[in-house]
């Protein structure tokens, strides 16, 4: 992609059209709404959330290997963004857990053991609605408490009727620190489960 983009852009140069300015523009920002040129997405846009789903939908075998959890994570603290996420699975007769790291570029690792939890619910991929868990995200924003500020979502860990999510908040006014020069962002964790099916926050600080 980034090879392609920079062929691309020297091309318009060369040409100089406004048609082809108007195109580089749209395709700049499809490109930034979907994903950076490291790979990495927004783990808590709808776009990205659906296509985790249609990814596992498309690759694992539900029946011999279900899906009973999924865990988006930011890479770089306070970003929101990953390029990975990470599947736990179960075999058919629910006596081995299995753990597996998908990657947003299309690359899936290598199937490895795991500690397996007792009583895991596999999840039902095709009932999961992304959209409710992007409006429990946004439930959660609205329980902020006042004098603090949201920045952006860390992680989500999906399993069967919940979802768990940590968000990173900034307190009003004291938003960095500086010492000897040097200054840092100060942020908060809060968490909240979400309620799968109505798209529900319960705040769990």
């Amino acid at each position: 992609m980034k090879k392609f983009l920079i062929i691309f852009i020297s091309a318009c140069l060369i040409v100089g059209m406004p048609s082809c300015k108007r195109a580089l523009k749209k395709a700049l920002n499809e490109i930034s709404n979907s994903a950076e040129l490291d790979g990495s997405k927004d783990i808590s846009d709808i776009n990205t959330l659906n296509e985790v789903k249609e990814t596992l939908l498309s690759k694992c075998d539900n029946k011999a290997m279900a899906v009973y959890e999924v865990y988006l994570h930011e890479d770089e603290e306070c970003t929101g963004k990953g390029q990975t996420y990470t599947v736990s699975l179960v075999n058919s007769d629910k006596t081995q857990g299995y753990a597996q790291t998908f990657f947003f570029n299309g690359e899936v690792g290598e199937l490895r053991d795991s500690r397996l939890l007792s009583n895991v619910t596999p999840l039902d991929l095709n009932a999961l609605d992304m959209n409710l868990i992007v409006k429990g995200i946004e439930d959660a924003k609205s329980q902020i408490p006042e004098g603090y500020t949201f920045k952006t979502v860390r992680r989500i860990d999906i399993e069967d009727g919940v979802s768990q999510i940590t968000m990173a908040l900034t307190k009003d006014g004291e938003e960095t620190v500086t010492n000897a020069g040097q200054t840092s962002e100060v942020y908060y964790d809060a968490k909240f489960d979400i309620d799968n099916a109505t798209g529900k926050a319960t705040d769990k600080n």
